[in-house]
Parts: C-alpha cells; sequence; structure tokens
C-alpha cells in the first residue's frame, strides 16, 4: 500500500507519454485543399494530392472548405509525398479512414487535377458527381480554379 502513490505517478506519467508522442493534429482547414497540420516537430501547410479545390472567393470555395472541416477534425492521417513550388507539403490526408481528396470529389467539391494525378479511381469519382449534379456540378458551367486564379486571382491574397 505504501507504493500506492508511486504506481500511480508511474501510471500517469504513461498516460501523459502516450498523449505527448500523439499523432499529427490538424490546427486548421485553409480552403477546400489546404489545411494546417502540426505535428511533434513542426507545424505545416499541407495540399493535397489528386484535386483542385475552388478558392474562397469563388463559387463553391467557402462550401468546398466546410465539407473539409466537417470531415476531419481530430483522427487524421497524414502521408506526405514531396513540396510543391510554394513550400507547401504535398500529401494525402486521411480523416475517419477516408481520403479527404476523395471525399471532396464525390461531395462535388473539388476538381479531379488530371495534370499531376493518375488516380483513375478519382477520375471516374468525378464523372459521377458531375452526372448527379453533386455539389459544384449543379452550376450549368463550373469554372475549374485553374482558370479563375489567372482571372481574378491578382485581386484576392492568399486566405489562411
Amino acid at each position: 500500500m505504501r507504493n500506492l502513490p508511486a504506481r500511480w505517478c508511474g501510471l500517469l506519467l504513461c498516460v501523459v507519454s502516450m498523449f505527448s508522442q500523439a499523432g499529427p493534429v490538424l490546427e486548421k482547414v485553409i480552403d477546400g485543399d489546404t489545411v494546417v497540420i502540426r505535428d511533434d516537430t513542426q507545424t505545416y501547410h499541407l495540399r493535397l494530392l489528386d484535386i483542385d479545390a475552388p478558392e474562397l472567393h469563388q463559387a463553391y470555395g467557402k462550401q468546398a472548405k466546410r465539407s473539409l472541416s466537417s470531415l476531419c477534425d481530430t483522427s487524421i492521417i497524414v502521408q506526405p509525398q514531396g513540396m510543391d513550388i510554394y513550400g507547401r507539403t504535398l500529401g494525402r490526408l486521411i480523416c475517419h479512414d477516408i481520403d479527404a481528396s476523395q471525399h471532396q470529389i464525390e461531395q462535388g467539391m473539388a476538381w479531379f487535377n488530371s495534370r499531376y494525378s493518375k488516380r483513375d479511381d478519382l477520375k471516374w469519382l468525378q464523372v459521377q458527381a458531375r452526372q448527379q449534379k453533386t455539389g459544384l456540378w449543379q452550376q450549368a458551367r463550373p469554372m475549374p480554379p485553374w482558370i479563375w486564379r489567372k482571372r481574378y486571382g491578382q485581386h484576392y491574397h492568399r486566405q489562411e
């Protein structure tokens, strides 16, 4: 019985150690395809692979951000794949065992990025979302974000 406080301290140290070595944490959703991640060593921007979501000031931009926010909260897995020219980490984000890029396409909240991705599964999910008029595909002629950025991007500063 005299060692009871020492045992509780040992147990408490184990619990604290488990939480201090927890995985990555989603700090903030920037828009429909970019988030801020904090892990044990750094905080960084993660740009989701395979998709391009509408910009915040573009039609469906705020909805795309909300869609990603509603999917991802505390249970995330990050699979980094490299860096882009803006210094963002490129990678996959898994939220509650769901690929966030796949989710965004299924919800009609992003375009499949055929220029940089070879994932045929996402290409076909976009075809389905478009046929079903899901999300941004409800518009008669949705403007892809890469065209929107060329036309209007200089008028808007990057949101963070």
